[in-house]
């Protein structure tokens, strides 16, 4: 062949696959966002139950501390007799002492912060009274679970 020839014919080019049409990027974006929009939730249910082990080491701690402080004392001591803080170790609750006497005391942890998301188990109390404990949780400080979801509160 001639070069006259070889210019006089059309010349074909193939599509080469250099990258994505704007149709493809576009599938790829609203699969995304499905995956995204099914996942966040679970995580994030996941991440508050999580959290709710803060509130649950807390209100053992101050068991195991004021059952060593009520052996030395006449009564059950405070939170700063105990050397405890108001909020939880990682921060996610508050704890309060509600009432305290001789014989028992109830320790309350309420969320804070983004753990207000736990609706159903936002406060845990722990009740002592003198052999008698008592785990309690609820939406509200009143802490009126049933004993299904107050048994799925108080699990980890």
């Amino acid at each position: 062949m001639s070069a006259s020839e070889l210019i006089a014919q059309p010349t074909h080019r193939r599509r080469t696959g250099r990258g994505f049409t704007l149709i493809e990027l576009m599938i790829c974006v609203a699969i995304v966002g499905v995956l995204s929009s099914i996942a966040y939730p679970a995580f994030s249910s996941t991440m508050v139950s999580t959290r709710r082990s803060d509130a649950l080491l807390a209100l053992m701690k101050v068991q195991l501390l004021q059952e060593r402080f009520r052996s030395e004392h006449p009564r059950y001591g405070e939170l700063s007799q105990l050397g405890l803080g108001s909020t939880s170790p990682s921060r996610h609750y508050e704890i309060a002492l509600i009432e305290r006497s001789a014989d028992g005391y109830v320790v309350r942890a309420s969320a804070i912060g983004s753990q207000q998301q736990d609706t159903r188990c936002r406060h845990l109390r722990l009740s002592v009274d003198g052999l008698n404990v008592v785990y309690a949780s609820g939406a509200t400080e009143a802490a009126d679970n049933a004993a299904a979801l107050n048994s799925r509160c108080w699990r980890l």
